[in-house]
This record gives C-alpha cells, structure tokens and sequence, in this order.
C-alpha cells in the first residue's frame, strides 16, 4: 500500500480473514461481517485500501443528513426496518448523520473525528461497543451474505441429466427430447 495520508492513517480499518482490501466498517463490500479484522501495522503496509473506503475517509461524495429519519427516507430504506433502527438509535449519542457516495449505509457519529458510533445498512445496524468492537443488530429480514452476494433463502435445483440422451432434464424429470 502507498503511504498514507494522516486520515488514513487515523481510520478505523478492517479487513477479512483472507486478507483482501482495507476497509471501514460500514463498507458495501463487507457484506457478511463474521470473519472481520481490525487492521494491523502490517496489513496497513501490505494491503491496499477499498478505492470506495477510501473516498469515505476523504469525505469524496458524502451527503450529510439533518436526521437519520431524512438519511432513511433519501437511502430507501425498508420502512418495516425503521421502528427497530430508531430503537438502536435511541441507544447511541451522535451530533452527527451522513452516507457515503456509495449510499450503501447511514453512518451516525460526532463532528470531532472519532470514529463512528453506528452504521446503519438496509438490514442490520452495526453498533460501537465502549471496547472498541461493534455489535450487530439484524432486522428481521436479515439474510446472510456469501462472498459479496446476499443468499435469497432458496435452494438451487440441483442438475438432473437425462440417462438417455445426456441433456439437462427440465423441473418435470422429464426429458424434452426423449418423450
């Protein structure tokens, strides 16, 4: 990675397990947070840095919000999810509502630079503790991500070939060119 800027620097960075890109919490790329990081010296010299991360640290295309009620409304978010997310708000102090260009979450914290005290993405909140690790609170319509895709909850069929001729059988098992 290139030396890095003062913000940078300061940020609150994160990676997976497998050591991709750097990036903040409340990055679009880190759908599933499970297996999250928090950076070391190391991965600051050795990995590179989410080029959207990197526009949010630098505050490129941020849009700051007079509420989160406005951030809610401006995002789209789920209107069933916004009882429970003011709830979580309620819980957290912050002087402070923006979105990244990305508009990939709300992000609620204070106008002094410390790091942020909640993000809110369209299906969970992820919350500051006092140590410095986040707790998530997942709405009710919560599906977990795999590898950057969000699981819609169905199964995929599995491919049933015909012994006859070898083509993929339809849902029916029954083969279009062998009937």
């Amino acid at each position: 990675m290139e030396e890095q800027d003062d913000l940078v620097a300061s940020a609150e960075l994160f990676r997976t397990k497998s050591r991709g890109r750097l990036h903040i919490r409340g990055c679009s790329h880190l759908v599933d947070t499970i297996d999250l990081v928090e950076a070391d010296d190391r991965d600051r010299v050795e990995l590179d840095l989410c080029s959207e991360c990197d526009k949010e640290i630098h505050g490129v295309g941020r849009t700051e919000y007079a509420s989160l009620d406005e951030a809610f409304e401006a995002l789209r978010f789920p209107v069933e999810n916004r009882p429970l997310m003011r709830d979580i708000a309620g819980l957290v102090s912050f002087t402070k509502v923006w979105a990244p260009q990305s508009r990939s979450y709300i992000g609620v914290g204070h106008l002094d630079g410390r790091p942020a005290v909640a993000y809110f993405n369209r299906r969970f909140v992820d919350v500051r503790l006092s140590d410095g690790g986040y707790k998530r609170h997942e709405m009710p319509n919560f599906t977990r991500g795999v590898g950057g895709v969000v699981k819609a909850g169905v199964a995929e069929r599995p491919v049933v070939m015909c012994p006859s001729c070898s083509t993929q059988l339809p849902a029916t098992l029954v083969c279009d060119n062998c009937d």
